[in-house]
């Protein structure tokens, strides 16, 4: 009986060990993102490239988006969505044109569930359009862990208006 009380003790400490240790997930729904993006191009950015910063605010979406420039998808089993064109979720920022040639920006993510585990993969497309229809998508892959997300992205074949341009991005959950 003794060394069956100890066996069941010690699997119930290495369990209780095993939950303290674990990273919990984010829930991409909690609150507004801070996101910097740093576009690298290859003709008119600089050395140093143009840092833009966004806030977004997330809301869950389909994976495949009609809007008023164009049919976006994204691949993930759950998708989130923050377009200021369509009024799905937000997203604002320096990043952000004012002029009003501008016909709106959005990021469209699939991620494995929600909430996401720690250190998942984050599918991402980018998309900044003018009212004339002329857009640059751009696509990328990160990581989401504790509230923070780290990528990179870059200019889509299809819209040859940014091609050779690559951007890192990060942001934190506030």
């Amino acid at each position: 009986m003794k060394p069956i009380l100890i066996v069941t003790l010690m699997v119930f400490a290495v369990g209780c060990d095993n939950r303290m240790g674990s990273t919990p997930p984010t829930s991409m729904e909690a609150g507004t993102w801070t996101v910097t993006g740093n576009l690298q191009c290859a003709l008119g950015c600089g050395s140093s490239g143009i840092s833009s910063l966004y806030k977004l605010v997330f809301v869950p979406s389909s994976c495949t988006v009609n809007t008023p420039v164009g049919t976006f998808s994204v691949d993930g089993h759950v998708c989130f969505i923050a377009n200021n064109n369509t009024g799905e979720g937000s997203i604002s920022g320096k990043g952000i044109s004012v002029s009003p040639k501008g016909a709106g920006h959005g990021v469209l993510i699939g991620v494995p569930s929600n909430p996401v585990p720690a250190d998942s993969t984050v599918n991402i497309l980018f998309i900044a359009a003018d009212k004339y229809g002329n857009l640059a998508e751009f696509s990328g892959k990160g990581m989401i862990s504790k509230g923070t997300m780290a990528g990179n992205f870059s200019c889509s074949t299809a819209t040859p208006i940014c091609q050779g341009a690559s951007a890192a991005f990060s942001g934190i959950q506030q």
